[in-house]
């Protein structure tokens, strides 16, 4: 039974690594999500506002 046991908690440990990584990339990938749309809020917001002129002098110094 010694073979069949370290069969089954290396089984066991690949599965809880399997699940581990599979977490993580879920965490990742929740991350970059959520990263994606704060980077397209910002960009609709900076599109909202008018550019400045190419040319700013100062007609009244």
């Amino acid at each position: 039974m010694g073979i069949a046991d370290s069969i089954a908690a290396a089984s066991m440990s690949m599965s809880r690594l399997q699940f581990e990584t599979a977490y993580d990339t879920a965490m990742v990938k929740k991350s970059m999500d959520a990263m994606e749309q704060q980077a397209m809020a910002f960009v609709e917001m900076m599109d909202s506002i008018p550019a400045p002129s190419q040319y700013n002098f100062d007609v009244y110094a």
